[in-house]
């Protein structure tokens, strides 16, 4: 069988739906779960996430979905279950189907497009892992947390906050958005690779707005976006109060209902866009973000307008990087697409240029 670009995400995109479906009929109606099932979803995000690299290499993306089958294998005799009941035979074999599917598909295949040659940014394959293992963290959390009855749940998401809410915004920007966050790494694996057409294609210019680079610095305002922060703080103390009421009852309805209803409600919009104007920890990182330490410099002068880092193209966040003179703005989640596509020397990089800071003082911004 030919494996052409669409096919590889067809496959890995069956084995997600699969492996979501078993996940959370595991948790929610027979409370018991096969451990490979957490490895069936990461490495279906995994392979989506690196589809650059694997699409011309099906055979060693095979190997990759040797792992889930291994662990449903050596964990056959257990399961997370609340008592004795479910058949760990059954439960088993149905993880190793969804596993040897796309193994066999793929390491019987061949691939029709060559495999791209141009090395991937080291700082985006860390990225890709550090996605992959936070979501199969939440997924072991959140299954043991609804099956077992336990609070393991409330001290992860306690945890989370303290850090992505107290401390990383201000070093690290919007690191959230493209790291850590369990919607985002679905939404960066599935639904940007998704081709059917969305009910929602496209949003009031009102909303958009809301976005633009100026409407996040509160203290220069932007008249494109006269209803921000309205809009923020609409969605903000809302639920700002449904997660208080959760921290306080240890009941794990709340975080439940607002991923599984984000990953629902993405389906709705293009990639990205409800991350980019209805999440509300995603609005607050953008203002808490500010002056984060860690930010893409764009050394305009080095700029070839080549066009290939366009914003629909390469950002999540649909930032035109060649519009910005002086600071990548707040909305950006750090994911260096944007670096990794750019073939111009020098153009996107972790410190200002030289030239670069000439130009910007010579124009009247701060460098």
């Amino acid at each position: 069988m030919e494996i052409t670009k669409q096919r590889f995400i067809n496959i890995h995109k069956y084995a997600l739906f699969a492996g979501i479906a078993f996940y959370l009929y595991s948790i929610f109606v027979s409370k018991s779960l096969q451990f490979g099932i957490f490895f069936v979803l990461a490495v279906s995000c995994f392979n989506l996430l690196q589809l650059r690299f694997f699409q011309g290499r099906p055979r060693l993306a095979a190997h990759t979905w040797l792992v889930p089958a291994l662990v449903a294998i050596f964990t056959s005799s257990v399961l997370m279950e609340k008592g004795p009941g479910a058949s760990k035979p059954l439960y088993t074999a149905i993880t190793l189907i969804i596993s040897l599917i796309p193994l066999l598909l793929l390491a019987t295949g061949k691939a029709v497009e060559k495999a791209s040659q141009r090395p991937r940014l080291e700082v985006v394959n860390f990225r890709i892992i550090v996605q992959t293992l936070v979501f199969t963290l939440y997924l072991a959390v959140s299954a043991n947390t609804w099956i077992l009855g336990t609070k393991h749940e409330l001290l992860f998401w306690g945890m989370f906050h303290v850090f992505t809410v107290a401390i990383f915004p201000f070093l690290f920007g919007r690191v959230l958005c493209g790291w850590l966050c369990p919607n985002a790494t679905l939404q960066d694996a599935l639904h940007k690779n998704l081709t059917y057409k969305r009910p929602i294609s496209r949003l009031p210019r009102a909303i958009e707005e809301q976005s633009h680079t100026t409407a996040m610095y509160l203290r220069e305002g932007d008249k494109s976006a006269p209803f921000f922060p309205f809009t923020l703080l609409l969605a903000w103390f809302p639920m700002f109060f449904t997660e208080t009421v959760f921290d306080l009852t240890t009941v794990p309805w709340y975080p439940t209902v607002f991923l599984y209803g984000l990953l629902i409600c993405s389906f709705l919009l293009p990639w990205r866009k409800l991350c980019t104007h209805f999440c509300w920890l995603s609005s607050y990182r953008g203002l808490a973000g500010q002056a984060s330490l860690w930010r893409i410099r764009y050394n305009k002068s080095n700029c070839k307008d080549c066009k290939v880092c366009f914003a629909e193209a390469a950002c999540p966040f649909y930032i035109d990087i060649r519009n910005q003179d002086n600071e990548m703005p707040a909305t950006c989640c750090l994911c260096f697409s944007c670096m990794e596509a750019c073939p111009a020397e020098g153009c996107l990089t972790f410190r200002r240029a030289k030239e670069e800071k000439e130009r910007i003082r010579a124009i009247g911004k701060t460098a």
